[in-house]
């Protein structure tokens, strides 16, 4: 069944569907008069069903139809990257296309396009195309142009000329279907698999479409090249989030972001793991009758099989792209990210602020717990420890651990907070004392390291202490010799918050 036939099928199902639902409606009416008519009790009845089914439709219907896609993320003028518009002008002519009326700079792994069509899709609309800030990072400019130019064959097939009507239309079935119980509900249900079944199937077939234009546009090795990188790119760009982009609160500073991610990908380490990962997700991506995409390595097997000839690959960075990268692209950053974050900085300031921030958070809340809970008088380190010797570190931390901790697991909870707040008081005083300093590093968790010395891992010193009591001298010792206690019981000078903070992707 062809591409074109299965996307009338489906439009024909979602068509039916409503005519069904009126048919319901009527028939249910007219049964429910004529026995009201006839003074028959089971008249209210169908009164009452016919309201629900009504009311559910009516309610999804005006859910649904109130929304309407708006654009988001940074808008990138013709007059500010004449360069990439000429390359998206370029793709256009190949698709023999319109071309989008605005690109936008979006924070995700991904590339869009789509099109605010009238008239059920018989009056074009304005077109945007979204490309993602990460793609500049991840992606040469020749598996950008692959990228882009399968969005392009969305347009060139008339793939988004009646998608903003379908998806409300398909969303307003399962809006209805959520309301209906009984037989009228399982019978909705059913229907509505028969036209998803349909209907995802002639997305998947789109898609093949769409990828027989990126190959046009760039060429096999580029067009098989981005498809095999976008999984673990969105993984990546999720971890570098979590981890890196995560501390910028803490540090009061703005980011990088491309720059940043880019330093996270050509770290040796990290892309070890991520040409790991790449064949991994490949190998193990599950494959449903239902997705609207098919497999990527069906589709990547699917574009071997092309008879296009390959292209000489433009390897330099997507962002080559972009004019004056290094001035350009923060200015469209910081419409991406939350505002007053505070003066742009490094990644190295910002993981060094960020390490000292923290530390400073969780040395007060130990001071604080070591207070309320009674075990100390002043909170002190010495005291801390001394506590922890006479068998109280659960006592301590018992406001922090989770409730649904079981209790056999509760003294191995109390050990974990206990250690890494001990860790972090004593690496503030070490920074505060000029001693170390948080470094950065992007094939892990960030460093401390002691000045003009080697890294410093505490929660190794300090867990074996915590963790057996009898082993507190050992840590006393070394504490000592570092001369910590001092520069740990200055006063604190900002307010104790009463939560810790730990984020062991950060360590």
């Amino acid at each position: 069944m062809g591409v074109r036939l299965r996307a009338g099928l489906s439009v024909v199902l979602l068509i039916g569907f409503f005519v069904l639902i009126t048919g319901l409606i009527a028939g249910f009416a007219g049964l429910a008069i004529y026995a009201l008519a006839t003074g028959r009790l089971a008249g209210i009845k169908l009164v009452i069903v016919a309201g629900i089914v009504i009311f559910a439709i009516g309610g999804a219907l005006y859910k649904v139809l109130k929304h309407r896609p708006q654009p988001h993320g940074a808008a990138i003028t013709r007059a500010e990257q004449p360069e990439l518009w000429q390359m998206i002008d370029e793709l256009a002519v190949i698709a023999n296309t319109r071309g989008p009326d605005e690109i936008r700079l979006v924070p995700e792994v991904n590339a869009a396009v789509w099109e605010d069509s009238k008239l059920l899709g018989l009056r074009p609309g304005r077109r945007y195309m979204e490309i993602g800030l990460p793609l500049l990072a991840g992606l040469t400019t020749s598996e950008l142009r692959a990228v882009l130019g399968h969005e392009l064959g969305h347009y060139s097939h008339g793939h988004t000329k009646y998608a903003a009507v379908t998806y409300r239309a398909s969303a307003t079935m399962a809006h209805t279907v959520d309301g209906l119980d009984g037989p009228i509900g399982w019978l909705m249900r059913m229907y509505m698999k028969l036209y998803f079944l349909v209907a995802r199937s002639a997305n998947r077939a789109q898609e093949l479409q769409a990828d027989a234009l990126a190959v046009r546009a760039a060429g096999k090795s580029a067009a098989r090249s981005a498809l095999g990188k976008i999984p673990a790119l969105d993984m990546a760009w999720t971890h570098f989030n979590r981890s890196y982009v995560g501390l910028v609160g803490q540090a009061g500073r703005t980011p990088d972001l491309l720059l940043g991610f880019n330093s996270y990908l050509t770290n040796g380490t990290r892309r070890a793991q991520l040409a790991e990962l790449q064949g991994e997700m490949l190998d193990a991506e599950p494959a449903s009758k239902y997705d609207s995409h098919p497999p990527i390595r069906v589709r990547i097997a699917t574009i071997e099989k092309m008879s296009e000839p390959d292209q000489v690959g433009d390897n330099r960075q997507a962002w080559a792209l972009m004019r004056q990268p290094e001035r350009t692209i923060p200015q469209l950053e910081s419409q991406l990210l939350i505002s007053d974050l505070g003066p742009r900085a490094s990644w190295e300031e910002i993981v060094r602020l960020a390490g000292a921030a923290i530390d400073k958070n969780n040395a007060e809340t130990l001071t604080k717990l070591a207070t309320t809970s009674g075990v100390t008088r002043t909170g002190s380190l010495d005291e801390v420890l001394t506590a922890i010797e006479q068998g109280k570190g659960l006592v301590l931390v018992s406001q922090v651990l989770d409730d649904d901790v079981h209790p056999h697991n509760k003294q191995q909870a109390a050990v974990e907070v206990l250690t890494q707040l001990v860790s972090d008081t004593i690496s503030l005083a070490l920074i505060r004392s000029r001693r170390a300093e948080y470094q950065l590093d992007w094939s892990g968790p960030m460093r401390l390291r002691l000045t003009g010395g080697s890294v410093l891992n505490l929660p190794e010193l300090v867990e074996p202490a915590i963790a057996e009591p009898a082993q507190m001298p050992v840590l006393r010792e070394w504490i000592a010799r570092m001369n910590i206690i001092a520069a740990v019981e200055e006063p604190a000078a900002a307010q104790q918050s009463s939560k810790w903070t730990y984020d062991p992707s950060a360590r």
